[in-house]
């Protein structure tokens, strides 16, 4: 048996262990982000959907973002990752629109789902009961955004299911990415400058760490299978992401910004916002972690440099920290919106 056919196999078992420790850390750092910002999610009041409920939502939107980051990965891992000349996908590439489909289907569901939780505790209405206020529900920005946004996912899951070429990919990126934008808008529905500011960087924001971190997953799922290719999808990921470390800081600061403007009640009330409140603390860890992520990559990149081709432990095993790392991201993401 090939090294390579022996990394075919050996794959899915580290991938299976790998993603379940991604979970995990995500879902710890999303509880204990809660509880220390005091945002844990209550009943709305007597006759409302329960606590139950009410942690579901945050539930759903963490496995809608991990998802997500499956699906984008899975899809930049086809279209610019292990693209061929000529445009047809190859092997891995039409295992890597497989994969990006049925990413897209749990995110579809996470996002539907999300939808009826989110209508049943802003109504407060127990989910039973929806039915009677389904005019009420639709009426609502943010339950408008989830259903947009789980057809169009829906879509992308069936659109891309047996494509066959890298320009038909393309257009499932496309899609992705249009996919993002509704939640994204919704997350800041006043009209203050600094309140529209902060949610067109969000945007910029979702969508260039959806493709960092994305990209580095579908470098570890397909990457490995050939190890004289490597070296050429190593390079093709560090543009991606040089790009989008940059575009995710910048994004991020202006995002921020906004978003503690918005709270306190203007552009002053920034720094009194950041050090006095949860939402500034969980901030400030954030952007600790978002610098031992460009760490963890400036050091990934330079055992790249070196022995990748012959013994590659040391370069995955950072690759697989910098994954953690990340997870860790996602779970105070999430905790953010859900900070009020």
């Amino acid at each position: 048996m090939t090294a390579t056919r022996a990394a075919r196999h050996r794959m899915p078992g580290r991938l299976v262990a790998g993603g379940v420790g991604a979970v995990l850390v995500a879902s710890v750092a999303l509880v204990i982000a809660l509880y220390a910002a005091d945002s844990e999610p209550h009943n709305g009041g007597i006759g409302g959907p329960g606590d139950f409920v009410s942690w579901l939502l945050p539930l759903f939107r963490l496995v809608a973002t991990m998802a997500t980051v499956g699906c984008a990965g899975a899809l930049l891992a086809a279209v610019v990752l292990l693209r061929l000349e000529g445009g047809p996908l190859g092997v891995q590439g039409r295992r890597a629109v497989r994969d990006a489909s049925n990413a897209a289907i749990i995110w579809a569901v996470c996002a539907f789902a999300g939808a009826i939780v989110t209508a049943a505790l802003l109504l407060n209405t127990p989910v039973r009961l929806l039915r009677l206020r389904i005019d009420d529900a639709l009426g609502v920005p943010e339950v408008k955004a989830l259903l947009i946004t789980g057809i169009l996912v829906l879509a992308l899951a069936i659109g891309i299911r047996r494509v066959q070429t890298s320009s038909a990919a393309g257009i499932g990126v496309l899609v992705a990415i249009a996919a993002l934008v509704p939640t994204a808008v919704t997350a800041y529905p006043r009209n203050e400058s600094y309140v529209i500011l902060a949610g067109a960087a969000l945007v910029i924001h979702v969508i260039a760490a959806t493709t960092w971190i994305g990209g580095l997953a579908g470098l570890v799922r397909y990457g490995r299978a050939s190890r004289s290719g490597l070296p050429i999808v190593m390079e093709r990921y560090g543009q991606v992401a040089y790009l989008s470390a940059i575009a995710v800081l910048i994004s991020g600061l202006i995002s921020a910004a906004g978003r503690l403007a918005a709270r306190g009640g203007g552009w002053g009330s920034i720094v009194d916002e950041l050090t006095h409140d949860a939402y500034g603390a969980l901030l400030i860890a954030k952007v600790a972690i978002f610098v031992v992520l460009v760490l963890l990559a400036a050091l990934h990149r330079s055992h790249s440099q070196g022995d990748l081709l012959t013994s590659g432990r040391p370069f995955w095993r950072t690759v697989g920290i910098e994954l953690l790392t990340m997870a860790l991201t996602l779970g105070l993401s999430v905790a953010l919106s859900q900070t009020v």
